[in-house]
């Protein structure tokens, strides 16, 4: 479970990044975590306020974080995630989550991502 909670973790940072290098000011985030004896579900809520991304650069990043994941490398990939300084690595994020969701209300955008360990 601790390479889990570092993945987590991770993920996590990879968005967070990305939102202060775009000048984000206000951001709540939020991880429930469920254990079970045979699995870890975890659901990652993300709501940055004031948001004034252009539709464009919200469709690239729900089409991004809803890479389809991959088990197999995923060993990998997280080790990878908050190595580049430019924030851009939403592919391999979503390749360590199972289900992204994003939406825009308002002027809050919505980012809630799932995750079965």
């Amino acid at each position: 479970m601790r390479h889990e909670a570092k993945k987590i973790a991770q993920i996590v940072s990879e968005i967070l990044t990305l939102f202060l290098l775009n000048g984000a000011e206000n951001i709540d985030i939020k991880v429930n975590t469920k254990v079970s004896p045979n699995e870890q579900n975890t659901e990652i809520i993300i709501i940055q306020y004031e948001c004034e991304y252009e539709e464009e650069f919200i469709q690239k990043m729900k089409y991004n974080l809803n890479t389809q994941r991959q088990y197999e490398i995923e060993g990998y990939y997280w080790q990878l995630v908050g190595e580049d300084d430019s924030g851009d690595e939403l592919h391999l994020v979503g390749a360590m989550v199972d289900k992204a969701n994003v939406t825009k209300i308002g002027k809050e955008l919505h980012i809630q991502l799932f995750r079965k360990a």
